[in-house]
């Protein structure tokens, strides 16, 4: 049993903290991020038609072998996922049974997407009798895995969560000024271009094309006052698209600059008494791996920071990293 948990709590650390000092992590983040590239590749491929007639039997061979690939992955992540820590705040949760926190861990939205990776080729197989293509389309969720690796996209999302009140306010000013704007064409052109502008909802695809600044041309206003109203349009265009791109592009930098300062925070917490353990090291790597940030990025902060702290205090820093013991005196400080 002893010998179970460890492989266990191993194969946990594996498969949710990618850590690039880990060999045991490295391949199979890359056997995964791999699969997936290769999913996306014959998904796009295969809806050429002359593609999908003359490689019809690879790609499914490679839809069948992915399919295991994730069903397996799933298998694995359900078992190890009662190894997560359970933080101090919900430590009545450490007290559930096996089967509770796994049920808990499949209702997670990345355990959905995890499961959705495999369970429509998966309904194809065991019901070959009846047509689910329309449920092929759902592979393409196996992209949004791809979060579990790159620390940006998962920044991405708190980002857009964060912000998702701003985001509808934006939004919502932007709908407020497109019907505007498809209701002055309309009255305007309607006239003139009854085909294009006959109704709200027509003149809506110009103020669409013209509020986002793509202009297709398709359709044009074609009166003095219409082309004076549409160059009006196409300006408050410019302003309106940047509202949500500064929003996004602000609290994606807010974002950043507070896990830094986290993660800052966590290695003066860990000096604190003059000594960095292995463990400690352990959780600030981890923390590290998580923003996407370089082992060498990481040394350098820790040893900066035991420098300063030397200087400080004026007594070694200690670090205990990989079975090496450094000691830093006041004398190194920087």
């Amino acid at each position: 049993m002893a010998l179970l948990g460890s492989t266990r709590k191993r194969l946990y650390h594996a498969l949710e903290h990618y850590d690039r000092t880990d060999p045991a992590s490295v391949v199979i983040s890359s056997m995964v991020v791999g699969v997936i590239a290769i999913n996306l590749i014959a998904i796009i491929l295969e809806s050429i038609p002359a593609y999908a007639e003359a490689y019809g039997e690879t790609f499914f061979a490679i839809e069948l072998i992915s399919c295991i690939f994730f069903l397996l992955e799933y298998v694995l992540r359900v078992w190890v996922c009662i190894e997560k820590p359970v933080p101090a705040h919900r430590s009545h949760l450490a007290k559930s049974s096996s089967l509770g926190q796994r049920l808990r861990h499949i209702v997670k939205p990345m355990s959905i997407i995890d499961l959705l990776a495999f369970l429509p080729s998966l309904l194809q197989v065991l019901m070959p009798g009846l047509d689910l293509r329309f449920l092929r389309i759902l592979r393409l969720f196996r992209v949004f895995k791809l979060i579990r690796y790159f620390a940006s996209l998962d920044i991405l999302l708190n980002v857009l969560y964060d912000e998702r009140k701003n985001l509808t306010g934006t939004f919502l000013i932007m709908l407020i000024v497109l019907t505007l704007a498809a209701s002055a064409l309309y009255v305007v052109e309607r006239a003139v271009q009854p085909e294009t502008f006959g109704s709200i909802p027509q003149a809506m695809w110009w103020a669409m094309a013209a509020l986002t600044t793509v202009g297709y041309g398709d359709v044009i206003p074609m009166t003095t006052l219409g082309k004076i109203l549409g160059s009006l349009v196409t300006i408050l265009g410019i302003g309106m698209v940047a509202l949500p791109s500064g929003i996004l592009a602000a609290s994606f930098s807010d974002q950043l600059r507070s896990s830094r300062r986290s993660l800052q925070a966590s290695v003066d917490e860990a000096l604190e008494d003059g000594v960095l353990t292995q463990d400690e090291i352990d959780r600030l790597r981890r923390m590290g791996n998580d923003m996407g940030l370089r082992p060498e990025t990481l040394d350098e902060l820790i040893q900066s920071t035991a420098r300063l702290k030397a200087n400080q205090h004026h007594q070694p820093v200690v670090l205990d990293i990989d079975g090496e013991t450094t000691q830093i005196d006041e004398k190194d400080n920087v």
